[in-house]
């Protein structure tokens, strides 16, 4: 099992750091788990599932307004998955050295939130191409 990250002891908070495969180090900044269907009271799966992805794009940006890169990762096809799972993170600036740093909302759809969370964050985001992701940004 391969995961690399480190909790950055601080005596305000403590800071999860992952180093992608890229070899960038990005910082998990927020992190949202949330049913899929919240929301949803009725209708049929097939229904809800279409309405879901057409509509994720929204609600990831709905929840993080104001940051500028955005990866929502592919739904697989077969049941809906039950958590809707969202990471803002934030790391060195991509492309402009005058911006203060670069940072990204990564969202997927997946049934395991038993697995720890630096497990599943290291899982779902190590093979980033970061830097045709993120987005260079300034305080």
């Amino acid at each position: 099992m391969r995961v690399q990250a480190k909790v950055e002891h601080d005596p305000r908070h403590r800071r999860l750091a992952f180093r992608l495969n890229c070899g960038r180090d990005a910082l998990v900044e927020e992190i949202r788990i949330a049913p899929s269907t919240l929301g949803y009271l009725v209708g049929t799966e097939a229904i809800i599932r279409a309405d879901l992805i057409r509509h994720l794009p929204d609600r990831v940006m709905d929840q993080f307004p104001g940051h500028g890169g955005f990866l929502i990762k592919p739904v697989a096809d077969g049941e809906l998955p039950r958590y809707l799972i969202m990471v803002a993170l934030v790391s060195q600036p991509v492309s402009d050295p005058a911006a203060d740093f670069s940072s990204l909302v990564v969202c997927w759809l997946g049934d395991d939130i038993e697995t720890s969370l630096t497990e599943m964050i290291d899982r779902e985001i190590r093979d980033l191409d970061w830097d045709q992701c993120a987005v260079d940004d300034n305080f």
